[in-house]
């Protein structure tokens, strides 16, 4: 999917979550990425600082355990989906549809100069259409409490949050029918 300049509105004020796209006009693209892109993923994931990727992996992830990190993704069962800016990976969302259950789970990772433009609720928003076309229920955000820019994007997806320990879980329920496509 390609997105275009957006539409100029009447109103003067910035439009929220829409910086970077006023930014870098015709230069944001968002799609799905295979085992093909898996050097870019582990090359974005190795430029997150150390506490975004506590926050992404819920610990602390050395290079070596990245990269064996990008190495072992169940690439035919895991959906992901990539955001880049003027051609280079900047943030990713994946989907791993949880076993036995109608439900999956999303993470979310965006390198620090790009976090609060609106592209970690894009990707969501793409893992959710994914979610739904697979026949999922919901989707669940799993994110450390003190991760400020998680908490907002789950409380405007409409997610339903529990506090388990250090971590909270934000499910959100996908609107209308569920039913997988053939």
């Amino acid at each position: 999917m390609r997105i275009l300049r957006p539409q100029a509105h009447d109103d003067a004020r910035p439009l929220r979550g829409l910086g970077l796209l006023t930014r870098h006009p015709g230069q944001l693209r968002l799609r799905g990425l295979g085992r093909r892109d898996a050097a870019q993923l582990a090359a974005h994931l190795l430029r997150l600082p150390p506490e975004d990727r506590r926050a992404r992996f819920h610990g602390g992830m050395n290079d070596f355990a990245v990269n064996g990190y990008v190495n072992r993704i169940d690439w035919p069962h895991v959906y992901i989906f990539g955001a880049f800016v003027a051609g280079d990976l900047r943030a990713v969302a994946e989907l791993v549809p949880l076993s036995g259950e109608t439900a999956g789970e999303v993470a979310v990772s965006v390198e620090p100069q790009y976090q609060h433009a609106g592209l970690g609720k894009l990707l969501v928003l793409a893992t959710m259409l994914a979610a739904r076309r697979i026949g999922l229920a919901r989707i669940v955000l799993a994110y450390l409490s003190r991760n400020t820019a998680m908490q907002a994007l789950a409380r405007d997806m409409g997610a339903r949050t529990m506090t388990r320990g250090p971590v909270i879980e934000a499910t959100i329920t996908l609107p209308g029918p569920t039913t997988a496509k053939a």
